[in-house]
C-alpha cells in the first residue's frame, strides 16, 4: 500500500514539474514574441543595422529624387529663357531689316555726327582737289565763288596736315552761343536768347540760316570797317541774319556803334572777350588771327571762309549764302 502511494505521488510530482516547465517555456516564448513586436531592433543588432541601412537608403533616395526634380525644373526654365531670348533676337533682326520701318527710315535719313563728319571729309577733300575756281569777281561765273584760290589751297594744306579745326559740313554746336555777352546788358545772353537767334532751335523752316562774322583781335579796324560796310551795302533781309562777334568789351562796342551812327536795334553785335566761342568754333586761326565767316543752317556749318577780308566783303557774304541755298535745294 505504501509503495502504491509513493509511486502515485512520484507520478503526480513529475507531472506537475513537467507542466510547470512547459508553462514557463511557453511564457518565455510569448514574452520574447511580444518584445520583438514592440522593439525588434533592441534585441536584434543585425536587424537594427539593416534597418539603419534601409532608412539611410530611403532617405538618400528621397533627397536624390528631390534634387533631380529641382534640376529638371531649372533646366526646363533655362530652356524656356533661351527660347524667349532667341525669339527676341530674331524679332530685333527683323525690325532692323525692315526697310519700311520708321526707325530704319530715320536712320537712313540722318547719320550720326561722326559718320556725317567722315563723309563730309571725303567729299570735301575731293571737292578741294578738283576745284579750279578763279579769284572772286573775275567773271560772272566766278562771282558765285566765295573762296579765293589762296583760301582753297590753305584749306587743302590744313586738311592734309590734320589740323584740328572745323570744316564745312561739320556739326555747329549751339551751346557755345550762350556765353556771348550782350553789349546792352553786359551779361551772357543765355539759352532763351540763343533759341531765338539759331534757326534750328526756334523750329523754323529748313531753308533758314544764320551768318557769323567774327574777329579775335581787339579794336580791329578791319572788323569795324567790315561791320560798317556790310550795314550799308547788304539788303536788310540779309543783314538782319548776321551775328557779329569780336573780343572787345561791351562798352567799346557801344562807342563804335555811336561813332558810326549805327543803331544797336538794327545790328546783332556780341562780345567774346575770353574768346570762348571762337575757340569752340576754331575761329582763332593757326598762323595769325583774322576774321572768319560762317554760314550755319540745319545744325551744320554750310559755308566757312577763313581769312575773311574787308575787300568785297558784301559780295563774299552774298555768294556764300547763295552757295548754301543751292546746296540745300
Amino acid at each position: 500500500m505504501w509503495n502504491l502511494l509513493s509511486r502515485c505521488s512520484l507520478i503526480v510530482i513529475t507531472t506537475l514539474i513537467a507542466l510547470t516547465i512547459s508553462h514557463v517555456m511557453a511564457f518565455q516564448q510569448r514574452s520574447q514574441f511580444l518584445i520583438s513586436q514592440r522593439s525588434p531592433s533592441s534585441f536584434h543588432p543585425l536587424h537594427n543595422k539593416e534597418n539603419k541601412v534601409n532608412k539611410k537608403t530611403r532617405g538618400d533616395y528621397g533627397t536624390t529624387s528631390l534634387f533631380m526634380g529641382k534640376f529638371q525644373n531649372k533646366q526646363a526654365e533655362l530652356q524656356k529663357k533661351m527660347m524667349l531670348a532667341k525669339q527676341q533676337a530674331a524679332q530685333k533682326a527683323n525690325e532692323g531689316n525692315d526697310e519700311s520701318s520708321p526707325k530704319a527710315d530715320k536712320q537712313k535719313m540722318r547719320m550720326t555726327d561722326e559718320e556725317q563728319k567722315e563723309a563730309n571729309d571725303r567729299k570735301r577733300f575731293e571737292a578741294l582737289l578738283n576745284s579750279h575756281s578763279a579769284s572772286i569777281g573775275a567773271s560772272e561765273k566766278s562771282s558765285e565763288n566765295y573762296l579765293s584760290q589762296e583760301q582753297e589751297d590753305e584749306n587743302i594744306d590744313a586738311y592734309r596736315k590734320g589740323v584740328d579745326r572745323f570744316f564745312e559740313g561739320d556739326p555747329a554746336p549751339s551751346e557755345a552761343f550762350e556765353e556771348l555777352i550782350s553789349i546792352k546788358s553786359e551779361n551772357a545772353i543765355g539759352g532763351p536768347a540763343v533759341k531765338r537767334m539759331i534757326p534750328w532751335l526756334r523750329n523754323s523752316n529748313d531753308s533758314d540760316y544764320v551768318v557769323i562774322v567774327t574777329d579775335p583781335r581787339q579794336k580791329s579796324p578791319e572788323f569795324l570797317n567790315t561791320v560798317r560796310d556790310l550795314s550799308s551795302e547788304l539788303p536788310r533781309d540779309i543783314f538782319s541774319k548776321i551775328l557779329f562777334i569780336n573780343a572787345d568789351t561791351p562798352a567799346q562796342n557801344r562807342r563804335f556803334l555811336k561813332k558810326y551812327n549805327i543803331s544797336d536795334t538794327n545790328i546783332r553785335l556780341y562780345s567774346d572777350e575770353k574768346r570762348e566761342w571762337m575757340q569752340a568754333y576754331t575761329a582763332l586761326g593757326e598762323n595769325r588771327w583774322s576774321m572768319t565767316l560762317f554760314v550755319l543752317a540745319d545744325e551744320r556749318i554750310q559755308k566757312l571762309v577763313r581769312d575773311f577780308s574787308q575787300i568785297s566783303a558784301s559780295k563774299v557774304v552774298q555768294s556764300a549764302i547763295k552757295g548754301t541755298e543751292q546746296r540745300r535745294l
